[in-house]
């Protein structure tokens, strides 16, 4: 009987069975009389409790694998057999499950995809509650603040950073409910940081609750204020340097003005200091151009073949005779078996003559200026080398800055963008400038460029 109803509800089960069971009994007492009432009575109760165990057993069945699907295995499905009732019940849960199951996949997928966006962006990313308790942190954020080690989900947020100014950003915002921002110095890692921290309240809670986090965005402005810094700098270092002849320019006319004009060999030297001025403002007007469009590319390059050896007998030959003036040996030890190279024959050309001619100025008579090469993983090295007065070494760190002259070469000639343009010449051409020096034994100019492939 149980395997006929096993599909039936359980209401039309009852009544059925019910109905069976009166029957039973009362054929046992009009057959049997009353030894047949109480066998038919016996049977009846051994069949209800056969069927209560079965239908409890279901049930039983039925609640292990809800708990099963719902905690334990969630690709686990309901048998949807049995009575009606408990078919339904097992479909319905089924589908619940599935839906479940398909809304926590795209949440998942979701939350992988919003993962991947954080990790990839620049802009440092911080999700902190109002008890400081990090809910999610990009490697953006750890590497500005320059944190040591693993930062992870329900770690406190002083363990990202202490920085009294961020923990102020972030309070503040959580506080007054608004957002707060502040430009912040980090001088362990010398940083500047845009720090933005906009408070929003916790998911299903009450517009009214006091519950809200807060997303802290980080911006990184190092280089930003540093171009800006050097943008001033720039700006300040020209007009001091044209300042200086214009100033010699001025002297020289009101002189003449005032009469030296009627003097011939006045007039002479003062047309003559008029002449260098504005070569000197001619010559750095030059190299600043020059600079600028080697800074913004387009200084376009036009490379070629050349071999090693050529463009260091090339630029001994430029400067020989400058250099027997000042009773210095210059000389070239390239070997010729060095590669060849891919340059801008003309643009590495001023590199050399810009080494070449520090090193003639701070050599003294009788010095030597060397220039070797040689090749290194795929690369080809050339150094210049003096037995100058050498560079102090405070000095050495900032050579290659726009406009900078040490102490001693501000009585010297020169624009002070020499080495400047120099450093982005090989910096185009994928190499690298350096520089070694020895107060009072000399200096050494090494850089770098590509070999042919």
């Amino acid at each position: 009987m149980g395997i006929v109803l096993g599909s039936v509800s359980l209401r039309w089960r009852m009544l059925i069975e019910t109905a069976a069971l009166v029957t039973l009994v009362a054929t046992g007492t009009l057959l049997f009389g009353v030894a047949g009432t109480i066998l038919a009575g016996i049977l009846a109760t051994v069949a209800v409790l056969f069927q209560s165990l079965r239908l409890t057993g279901q049930f039983s069945d039925l609640t292990e694998d809800i708990i099963r699907t719902m905690s334990i295995d969630r690709s686990h499905r309901l048998d949807p057999t049995g009575p009606a009732e408990l078919a339904r019940m097992a479909r319905a849960v089924n589908r619940l499950v599935d839906r479940v199951g398909a809304e926590i996949n795209e949440e998942a997928e979701e939350r992988i995809r919003l993962a991947s966006i954080l990790d990839s962006i620049h802009e440092g990313v911080v999700v902190v509650d109002d008890q400081g308790v990090i809910e999610s942190a990009n490697p953006a954020a750890s590497e500005m603040l320059g944190t040591i080690g693993e930062v992870e989900p329900g770690m406190q947020f002083t363990s990202l950073t202490n920085h009294p100014d961020v923990n102020s950003v972030l309070g503040r915002a959580i506080e007054d409910g608004n957002p707060t921002s502040m430009e912040i110095e980090l001088f362990d890692n010398q940083r500047t940081l845009m720090a933005l921290a906009t408070p929003f309240p916790r998911p299903g809670t009450p517009p009214e609750s006091s519950a809200v986090r807060a997303l802290l965005l980080l911006t990184d402005l190092t280089d930003i204020r540093r171009l800006d810094t050097t943008r001033r700098e720039f700006v300040s270092n020209a007009s001091h340097e044209l300042r200086t002849p214009l100033a010699g320019i001025r002297a020289s006319a009101e002189t003449l003005e005032r009469g030296a004009i009627d003097d011939p060999d006045g007039r002479k030297n003062f047309l003559q200091m008029i002449r260098e001025d504005v070569d000197r403002m001619d010559a750095l007007i030059g190299e600043m151009l020059e600079l600028s469009r080697l800074e913004s590319g387009e200084s376009a390059l036009k490379f070629e073949i050349a071999k090693p050896i050529d463009l260091a007998e090339l630029a001994v030959k430029q400067f020989t005779a400058i250099a027997a003036e000042s009773s210095l040996e210059l000389r070239s030890v390239v070997p010729d078996d060095v590669p060849n190279v891919w340059v801008d024959t003309e643009k590495i050309g001023h590199v050399f003559s810009n080494l070449i001619n520090n090193a003639i100025k701070w050599t003294p008579q009788g010095g030597k200026i060397t220039i070797s090469g040689w090749e290194d993983d795929a690369m080809v090295w050339f150094s210049i080398t003096d037995t100058g007065q050498g560079i102090e070494p405070e000095h050495l760190p900032h050579i290659f800055e726009r406009f900078f002259k040490t102490d001693a070469a501000r009585s010297q000639p020169g624009t002070g963008l020499g080495l400047s343009i120099a450093r982005h010449i090989v910096d185009a051409h994928s190499g690298a400038l350096s520089a070694t020096s020895t107060t009072g034994e000399g200096s050494e100019f090494t850089f770098t460029v590509r070999t042919v492939h």
